[in-house]
């Protein structure tokens, strides 16, 4: 794999190789007790060859106001990277396991939900401890007005715990603000984009710091078939996961970036992951799943010329209640 090859994968999705698989649905806006979506729930098994991530999702409609976002993963390592070359910027390497439970509660004030966050990480012995970490963020839905556009602004607190056996022990706070963006171009083609700013304070042993994250994603879903409750798609999915800029954009501000703020700092991951994925309904409320596709990478760390690439297969099931 090379630069050719992701500027290839680049070039089919800025082409709009059609579409995506985006609901249409505002996920932020709950609904009355007749309009809102049915709840949800996925399990799959992810299997990349240097990485394993079984998954539990849901998404569970407490009542008109209140929606409750349940996801539960757990990472191992896997195979010897012969399909591949192992992700050296993954942040998934070493066993590890991530509960994260998010409550959205609509408030009495128009296009304004509250999403109250709760995530623990529990890392294996090579890394030892764990980590606890709670945010309040206040959510206005913008652009209401428009077809197709999901637009928010977050802004909140947050707090960080980690346990006293881990290698690095501490408590942390932090101002969380976001702008969130998702268009669905057509049925096929979606864009997303969104921008982080982030101010933690009053770690201890540590300064102040800032940091801005940038992401953009491209999704795009082809039918190939679909008859006899059976369905299959081409996937597309790609783009640049966090964009973390560092303090030579931010020079009145102290310690943009904590690990060398007097020479700042900037990472990138660029990615493409085309796709094959094959469902089957098993009734009204039921279906499973099997995806096949390759996961290419370009990064701050191999950004001389080589590239993280492996194959992976997924399999999964999906109840709607």
């Amino acid at each position: 794999m090379n630069k050719k090859r992701i500027a290839l994968l680049a070039g089919l999705m800025t082409m709009g190789m059609v579409s995506f698989a985006m609901e249409s649905s505002d996920a932020e806006v709950l609904k009355t007790k007749e309009e809102k979506e049915l709840s949800i729930f996925n399990i799959n098994d992810r299997v990349r060859f240097d990485e394993n991530r079984l998954e539990m999702n849901g998404n569970l409609h407490l009542d008109k106001n209140n929606r409750l976002e349940m996801r539960v993963r757990h990472y191992s390592s896997v195979g010897n990277g012969d399909f591949g070359d192992n992700r050296d910027s993954g942040n998934t390497a070493g066993d590890r396991t991530e509960m994260r439970l998010r409550l959205h509660t609509q408030t009495s004030v128009e296009d304004m939900v509250v999403r109250t966050e709760l995530k623990t990480n529990t890392y294996g012995s090579g890394d030892g401890g764990n980590q606890q970490y709670f945010r309040v963020q206040p959510t206005w839905h913008l652009f209401t007005d428009v077809e197709g556009l999901s637009s928010h602004v977050r802004a909140g607190l947050a707090f960080k715990h980690t346990s006293p056996d881990a290698a690095s022990s501490e408590n942390a706070y932090s101002f969380t603000s976001s702008f969130e963006n998702a268009y669905t171009i057509n049925d096929y083609l979606a864009i997303e984009g969104n921008i982080y700013y982030d101010y933690n304070f009053g770690g201890k042993g540590t300064e102040d710091y800032n940091n801005v994250d940038i992401e953009a994603y491209v999704y795009a879903n082809y039918p190939l078939y679909n008859a006899d409750g059976i369905k299959v798609e081409a996937l597309l999915e790609g783009g640049m996961d966090p964009y973390s800029f560092g303090n030579r954009h931010f020079g009145d501000l102290n310690n943009v970036n904590k690990e060398t703020p007097s020479e700042g700092h900037e990472t990138y991951v660029l990615y493409a992951e085309p796709s094959v994925k094959a469902s089957k309904t098993l009734n009204e409320n039921n279906s499973v799943y099997l995806q096949g596709g390759y996961y290419v990478e370009q990064n701050d760390k191999n950004s001389t010329g080589n590239v993280d690439d492996t194959a992976f297969v997924r399999v999964g099931f999906t109840s709607k209640f």
